[in-house]
């Protein structure tokens, strides 16, 4: 079954422990080095070597997703051209004479990749060693001309043409997306790579008509104008929007895939930071840049540009103009005014991309809206998790924990009980639909749950506390509610969200209804589906 974009996308991982680069990419990477004049001290980002390796790829179309700023443009094309003029091949794709290059337009993408291959071949003694700086004779799509020429170069608005001092040659047509690939050979012959870069422009992205047109040059003119025996189709590219002809390759299954978005994740902290290109951009940069559009309700576009993720506001279940803010003192001072409930979510380890642990604790009022006063979110142990449970349960006193005990998770009762007889603190278990039996029995999938409870959110019934922005707990929250989408969670982890979700699962009650003042001692209620949990 081909993966969606945001499957490829929880899967990113940028720890390259381990990593070797092939003989390929380091005879790139050195190649770029001596072409720009570098020193070769130079740190190069593993970034761009394992993004060499999907480009190097041989025989197999490759689709690569990268988030504004990486260079891919830089990496992907106009030194692989250079690198094609200087050599008369290609790194594993091997001799090359004849390739394509497709922008968005003649005007834009195009003049630009033509005035920095410009830019870099005038500004390198190395590569006008390699390929001298004079001019030669045209030649023309049947490979006529009217003697062999010398080495040296010809740039037109839409034509790159090289000869190298041993008479390779070399030659790069340039063309918009919406325009005619049909008949294209040189030297008789037909092209045996594509590049395929930011093809979609603003105002294009907006249309249907010119999307299905730009469709039509990747998937007819562009694949059947290449050699029919040797060819290679390498697409580069940050979406636009869901409608992105990059995205359906994507998630096509048709293509080999690599997706570098700038960071693993985000919001996060900056111990849990992981980044494509620390040094350039580092976790401060992220962070701002995700507050500016967080401020300026341009959320939607940080997501797009760096974390390559696209919802649309149609699509999100929860926009943030549904949640209210709070200050927590405000209730600390008043808690007599108020219900506490816990709520969690236990994962089972600290192991990387496992499933967090949650807790949630809220704070019920007489109007019934749900106060989040305090929260903690981490990877780890069961140990910890409990040692957490305990620690809250003291500081807020609960009328009830709500501690799902479905799966794995069916004994985590018992085990609970023989911890309070320890620490002398205990607490009230809530029960599925107030049922009286400990625990909650939760029914159907997350997403279903979700589901069930979005209408408090869409009533503005949850509130955060602003003290609590600043924490793990609320990092995953914005994670996981910006990518809450009609058609699923997007994210990596839904767990904060399904932590919310149990607040639906029993009937909370408010501080008006009549309690016994002393909740430290277990009580059974039927009628709010708190259950004893000592005898």
């Amino acid at each position: 079954m081909a993966k969606s974009v945001d499957d490829w996308l929880n899967e990113v991982s940028y720890d390259f422990e381990g990593y070797v680069p092939s003989e390929a990419v380091l005879k790139y990477i050195n190649f770029i080095q001596m072409a720009s004049g570098e020193d070769l001290e130079n740190k190069t980002p593993l970034v761009h070597l394992k993004m060499c390796e999907a480009l190097f790829t041989p025989n197999k179309n490759t689709a690569i997703l990268c988030h504004r700023g990486i260079g891919k443009s830089t990496i992907g094309a106009e030194y692989l051209i250079l690198y094609g003029a200087a050599f008369g091949e290609l790194p594993n794709l091997g001799k090359t004479e004849f390739m394509i290059y497709v922008g968005d337009s003649i005007e834009n993408g195009v003049k630009s990749l033509r005035k920095n291959v410009e830019y870099r071949y005038q500004n390198s003694e190395f590569l006008q060693k390699l390929i001298p700086n004079k001019s030669i004779k045209y030649v023309d799509e049947d490979g006529n001309e009217d003697e062999v020429p010398g080495a040296g170069r010809k740039i037109t608005d839409v034509r790159l043409e090289f000869c190298n001092l041993r008479g390779d040659k070399f030659v790069v047509r340039l063309y918009g997306a919406k325009t005619g690939l049909r008949g294209a050979k040189e030297f008789g012959k037909r092209p045996t790579v594509a590049i395929i870069d930011d093809i979609l422009s603003d105002e294009d992205a907006r249309s249907d008509t010119v999307i299905s047109t730009i469709e039509d040059t990747v998937h007819k003119a562009v694949k059947y104008a290449l050699s029919p025996t040797k060819n290679k189709v390498v697409w580069l590219g940050t979406p636009f929007n869901a409608k992105d002809p990059l995205y359906k390759i994507v998630e096509s299954g048709a293509w080999e895939v690599a997706c570098y978005p700038v960071c693993e994740k985000f919001p996060c902290t900056k111990e849990e930071f992981k980044g494509s290109w620390e040094d350039r951009f580092s976790y401060e940069y992220v962070k701002d840049a995700y507050e500016e559009a967080e401020k300026t309700k341009k959320l939607d576009s940080f997501y797009q540009e760096l974390m390559l993720r696209i919802t649309s506001k149609e699509e999100m279940l929860v926009p943030e103009s549904n949640i209210v803010f709070f200050n927590r003192e405000q209730v600390l001072k008043n808690k007599s005014k108020f219900n506490f409930y816990i709520t969690t979510d236990l994962g089972t380890s600290k192991k990387k991309n496992t499933d967090f642990s949650v807790i949630s604790v809220w704070a019920y009022n007489n109007n019934g809206d749900y106060m989040l006063v305090d929260g903690w979110c981490k990877q780890a142990e069961v140990s910890e998790f409990i040692k957490k449970v305990f620690e809250f349960v003291s500081i807020y006193n609960p009328l009830g924990v709500g501690i799902e005990v479905s799966g794995q998770q069916g004994g985590f009762v018992s085990w609970l009980r023989d911890e309070m007889i320890q620490k002398n603190i205990y607490f009230n278990f809530l029960s599925s639909n107030n049922s009286g039996e400990d625990g909650i029995r939760p029914v159907g999938d997350k997403f279903s749950r979700f589901l069930l409870f979005k209408p408090r959110f869409d009533n503005r019934k949850v509130w955060i506390a602003n003290e609590m922005k600043s924490s793990e707990w609320y990092n995953e929250f914005e994670e996981e509610r910006s990518k809450a989408t009609k058609n699923g969670f997007k994210s990596k982890h839904d767990d904060v969200l399904d932590s919310i979700s149990m607040l639906g699962s029993f009937e909370a009650y408010k501080p008006s209804e009549a309690m016994p003042e002393d909740t430290s001692i277990p009580i059974r209620n039927e009628s709010y589906g708190i259950s004893n949990t000592i005898f």
